[in-house]
């Protein structure tokens, strides 16, 4: 009896199985494997990759799970599968979950990493990316533009990934709304680490966007919250938001060179998140644009940057403005926020002859400000349209504030956060900061992706004699990051190829030696530089000779430059006590950027250029007029240019986009000699360039035919030339006469011995610079 009623229950519930069926759980082992299990998987079917490198993953996901019983497709152990190679994942259908996967060392050749949807009819919803990390896995061409998570559908969730440093053009993160399927979307971004991203030096930088202009009247509902942005600098827009109705919340962002942006769309709420700078250039908050937002109980601490990079900015609306533009601000809400020592609170930002309608029925409420700032806010417009009321301000300003402040002594409350302590004001107004959660690496992301570059381990020291020359191709080859390879010899060190640097190298001359080591090219051939560099995040050159005319050989095209095709990787040059000598035809450059490149930094200290025919410095590849540059930074100081048919340094931005904050140029102590005389030439030639300083520097017989320094700047532009000697030298030429100083001279200059490469001023015709100092080189 009971043997029959145990057969009848077994066979009840084989009936229930072939019915309804079991979730299973597939481990996979391979791409094919894993395509069989996603076609075949039922709703709650779980799907285990082995861990392991996976190269060249396409992950298209058509199989749809339920809203209680999803489909996971996830690492066997998080962390533990790699996708690298041309990889891949597409949602295609509803309630999928994704987890424990870490892109890195590869790039996706066509589209996003990671796309929630399959075709223009398969879109994704209620679909999730967790626990994931993307780190190395940006295009090689640093100018070619992809995203790395696109969102359509409706309802997905990317939460708790770590996103690292996106290093080629395209917004790192996009909500789409060019569907009306993908419209009112609810999807959520939240619990995310986004560990830094370096500035592109071109618009398109951005960590997340929201929507575009086109649908910017739409409204999209997406929730952004509890993420940790890391010093992310891709340009002023860190979150660009171009749509309704959306809600970001409780996200911290940490010296990050730009700022929360309300782009296009109305009604969206900030709410509190918290912005640290720390004093850093750049550092930004929120900037209001369009109607109907509410900014409330946010924190902002230490805030620098100014303008639209600044703290808190209210920006001025354009007349009948198209939807790409700027629509009025209006019927916006701010209030119980805390701002402690941030440089920038500004109604009317962007005022000029285009943005000429001030923002309106905009209210400025129950705010706390802590400044000892001259200036506590700026109002551009004065027109009435910010209410201010119950705001309460403490500190010390020589400004007088409006009716709708009052002066008070707050109590102060320590909050601590990446090591550091902060004081942050507490009375009636201001944020009430038991509603704020500081988000930081230990509470966002996950813990086993460490996508940071790692340091050299036990760096090595390479010598080479001048008789050892011919081996320099191989040392540097096999040398390992972060080693120095030291020329022995100040002798002549011939070579016959470009010495490829494609790792952090210093290459310089041992110390001690009397005199130089001088690379010269003894091949029939030319060359196409002495270095080359492609794809190192660094270079350390010193007190090598760099001689492109040696007897009858071969010419050499540049002394260092980059590969002529576009890299993703950026890098910094350090050049300091080299000569570049006998560049002798126009086009040859003794250090070039080329096109699709980025230095952040490029330092020239102690150098001579002399006897050239090409620009001594060129970054000026860019020339699409887009905003896109090609160095960060370039500082040039204590240096002579002497004899160079062309001009000194050549620097180009194009076009007058808003969104990044170079090229930043610094010229400091250096001497022109007879450099560009020919007629419309110019020795500085700085065009687009956001920030400059020439100072302490002489021209003589300089520039004669045409300027000294030419500047094509915009009005928000910071450029100073001062205490400069120009003696039988062309003229400064700007667009806004603003740049020059007090102290610019004619006199006539005597160097001690120019023909021996002395360039220092003679003592008898000395002429100081701001530091006390002789101008010039010292």
């Amino acid at each position: 009896m009971i043997r029959k009623i145990v057969s009848i229950l077994l066979s009840a519930v084989m009936v229930m199985i072939l019915q309804t069926g079991f979730a299973q759980r597939y481990r996979v082992a391979d791409n094919e494997g894993l395509k069989r299990a996603v076609s075949n998987a039922k709703p709650g079917d779980s799907i285990v990759l082995a861990n392991g490198v996976w190269n060249n993953v396409a992950l298209v996901i058509t199989a749809h799970g339920s809203s209680d019983k999803p489909i996971v497709i996830m690492a066997e152990k998080e962390g533990g599968v790699d996708f690298s190679g041309n990889s891949f994942i597409r949602f295609g259908s509803d309630y999928v979950i994704v987890s424990g996967i870490y892109f890195r060392n590869g790039f996706t050749e066509k589209g996003a990493i990671v796309e929630f949807r399959k075709s223009d009819n398969e879109l994704a919803n209620n679909c999730r990316l967790t626990h994931c990390a993307i780190g190395n896995f940006s295009k090689p061409d640093r100018a070619e533009e992809d995203h790395w998570i696109i969102l359509w559908g409706k309802k997905n969730r990317i939460d708790h990934c770590v996103i690292g440093n996106k290093l080629n053009g395209g917004t790192t993160i996009i909500a789409e709304l060019n569907d009306a399927r993908s419209q009112q979307n609810e999807h959520s971004i939240d619990s995310n680490y986004f560990k830094g991203r370096q500035p592109l030096g071109a618009n398109g930088g951005e960590i997340i966007r929201i929507g575009v202009s086109r649908y910017s009247l739409t409204n999209s509902s997406t929730l952004v919250h509890h993420n940790y942005f890391e010093r992310c600098n891709g340009e002023v827009e860190i979150i660009s938001v171009k749509s309704g109705n959306n809600r970001l919340t409780e996200n911290t962002f940490y010296e990050c060179e730009g700022g929360l942006v309300l782009r296009h769309g109305a009604n969206n709420t900030v709410l509190n998140n918290v912005f640290i700078g720390n004093g850093k250039p750049y550092t930004g908050g929120v900037r209001v644009i369009n109607p109907g937002h509410t900014v409330a109980n946010n924190l902002f601490v230490g805030l620098a940057g100014t303008g639209f990079h600044g703290g808190f900015t209210v920006v001025n609306g354009v007349p009948n403005s198209p939807l790409n533009r700027y629509l009025q601000v209006t019927d916006v809400d701010i209030h119980h926020n805390t701002f402690v020592h941030c440089k920038t609170i500004l109604f009317g930002a962007g005022k000029d002859n285009e943005r000429i309608l001030p923002p309106a029925r905009v209210t400025f409420r129950d705010n706390l400000i802590l400044s000892n700032s001259n200036t506590v806010f700026e109002d551009a417009n004065k027109d009435g349209g910010i209410r201010f009321n119950n705001n309460v301000f403490s500190g010390k300003t020589d400004q007088q504030l409006p009716l709708g402040f009052i002066i008070l002594k707050p109590v102060f409350s320590t909050i601590t956060f990446n090591g550091m302590r902060y004081e942050i004001p507490v009375a009636k107004a201001g944020a009430d900061l038991s509603k704020l959660q500081l988000m930081d690496a230990t509470n966002t992301g996950v813990s086993w992706a460490d996508i940071s570059l790692s340091a050299p381990v036990n760096s090595q020291v390479h010598l080479v004699s001048a008789a050892e020359s011919r081996l320099l191709p191989e040392v540097v080859k096999k040398a390992k990051a972060g080693d120095t390879i030291l020329l022995t010899d100040a002798a002549v060190y011939p070579v016959t190829e470009p010495l490829l640097i494609t790792k952090n190298l210093v290459l310089k001359a041992k110390s001690g030696i009397a005199g130089k080591p001088q690379l010269v090219n003894v091949s029939a051939n030319s060359l196409s530089s002495f270095l080359l560099l492609e794809n190192t995040p660094g270079l350390h050159v010193e007190n090598i000779i760099f001689n492109s005319g040696y007897e009858n050989y071969g010419d050499v095209k540049s002394g260092i430059s980059t590969v002529s095709k576009p890299m993703s990787l950026h890098y910094a040059l350090t050049v300091t006590g080299c000569e570049f000598i006998n560049f002798t035809e126009g086009s040859h450059i003794c250090i070039r950027g080329s096109k699709g490149t980025y230095a952040d930094s490029v330092l020239i200290s102690d150098c001579l250029f002399k006897d050239n025919a090409g620009v001594g410095i060129d970054f000026g590849a860019e020339k699409d007029d887009k905003g896109i540059y090609n160095i960060g930074l370039l500082r040039i100081t204590n240096t002579a240019f002497v004899n160079m048919l062309s001009g000194a340094v050549n620097v180009y931005r194009g076009g007058n986009d808003e969104s990044t904050t170079g090229p930043f140029v610094i010229i400091d102590h250096c001497t022109f000699n007879n450099v560009e005389n020919r007629m419309q030439g110019t020795v500085l030639k700085l065009i687009g360039v956001q920030v400059a300083s020439v100072t302490n520097s002489i021209f003589h017989n300089s520039g004669k035919g045409g300027r000294v320094i030419w500047f094509e700047e915009m009005a928000w532009d910071r450029l100073n030339i001062n205490y400069c000697n120009l003696y039988n030298s062309g003229r400064i030429s700007t667009f806004f006469n603003k740049a020059k100083g007090a102290n610019i001279s004619q006199k006539k200059t005597m160097f001690v011995n120019d023909q021996k490469n002395d360039c220092r001023l003679a003592k008898s015709v000395q002429l100081a610079g701001s530091d006390g100092k002789p101008m010039g080189i010292l």
